[in-house]
């Protein structure tokens, strides 16, 4: 329940592009001794192949390269036993466990849980499995592509929050703007994935961008979403995806965080850039930015000289890529954010 997962897990939260539907009943039988787990997302670890693949738009359409030839497929992210979760040793001897206390030490290994997480559930007390159903963690038979398709989760806001105050933030929007986006603190993004040193260092190599909240369309609504920019040779490329992050605020945004801001101003006149990079350093923006259509994305797109980034001259436009069945928000949405709302 971290609001800040490390680069790696941004990339598990992008493992999102538009795929129909899976049904229960398009699914063949499991061979004898199969374990429906095994088509778990869990076990597959399908999202990354994915969010890489050309065919999908993603990021293997600029690399020509599949997320393994990429080096990005990692092994520590792929469960294919049960022990890895429930396995406990009593007595010198190996048993299973449904220990709560063991399987969120076993979410952990994967999933960075902070201490000092803001999230207001977590500093309930609450772990992972508070919220996530055991059937979203062990799969339910079926092969699912992506956490994006309808029918992977069960985990929503209103399980637990059936219903809520009155007030005018929470009824003007008509149920247009999910929670999520007047609640999180923010999320995850990283700028300049420089693809062809990773490759080459077997590490990763990108830039966090902090204290910045994208909004895209997604399910009729309005969400939150990370951002991730790419460079691979002179081709760049930006993704956008809906994320939902583990840093809810009890507290949410004020009208003016999203209503006639200067941010908002700036992109109605085409003249924003969210991040640059001043005298060696990235300088970015502070609030919150709706992806809208049509808007320019100005982001520096740097190479790597040792241990310094340089700006990549020659750089292509980059490719922008609405991910998970995401759209971004049209001009008529915008020009109601260009309007002035006060809450009352």
């Amino acid at each position: 329940m971290s609001a800040r997962p490390p680069a790696l897990m941004a990339m598990l939260v992008l493992c999102l592009a538009p795929i129909p539907a899976a049904r229960a009943g398009d699914e063949p039988k499991p061979a004898p001794g199969d374990s429906f787990f095994t088509r778990s997302l869990h076990f597959t670890n399908r999202g990354i192949e994915f969010l890489y693949s050309k065919e999908q738009g993603g990021v293997g359409s600029i690399t020509g390269l599949t997320a393994a030839e990429a080096g990005c497929v990692k092994a520590e992210c792929h469960v294919t036993s049960c022990d890895t979760c429930h396995r406990k040793d009593v007595g010198g001897k190996p048993t299973y466990s449904p220990d709560p206390a063991l399987a969120q030490a076993a979410c952990a290994n994967c999933h960075d849980v902070k201490k000092d997480d803001p999230d207001v559930h977590a500093r309930k007390g609450m772990t992972c499995m508070s919220c996530h159903s055991v059937r979203e963690v062990h799969g339910d038979g079926v092969t699912y592509d992506t956490y994006s398709q309808p029918g992977v989760f069960d985990t929503r806001c209103e399980n637990c929050h059936a219903s809520i105050a009155r007030t005018r933030s929470h009824t003007v929007h008509r149920g247009k703007l999910d929670c999520s986006a007047c609640h999180t603190l923010e999320t995850q993004a990283c700028l300049n994935c420089h693809l062809d040193a990773t490759r080459e260092a077997k590490k990763e190599n990108q830039i966090p961008l902090t204290g910045v909240l994208f909004l895209v369309n997604h399910g009729g609504k309005v969400t939150t979403a990370n951002l991730l920019s790419f460079v691979s040779g002179p081709k760049t490329m930006i993704t956008l995806a809906p994320n939902f992050a583990h840093s809810i605020t009890r507290a949410g945004r004020t009208c003016p965080d999203c209503h006639g801001s200067e941010i908002v101003q700036q992109i109605a006149a085409d003249a924003l850039a969210p991040a640059k990079l001043e005298d060696g350093r990235l300088a970015t923006v502070r609030g919150v930015v709706p992806a809208v259509d049509g808007m320019t994305w100005r982001l520096p797109f740097l190479r790597r000289s040792g241990d310094k980034w340089m700006p990549l001259e020659g750089a292509a436009p980059p490719t922008v890529h609405f991910s998970g069945n995401s759209t971004p928000l049209t001009r008529d949405q915008l020009a109601k954010l260009l309007t002035i709302q006060r809450a009352k």
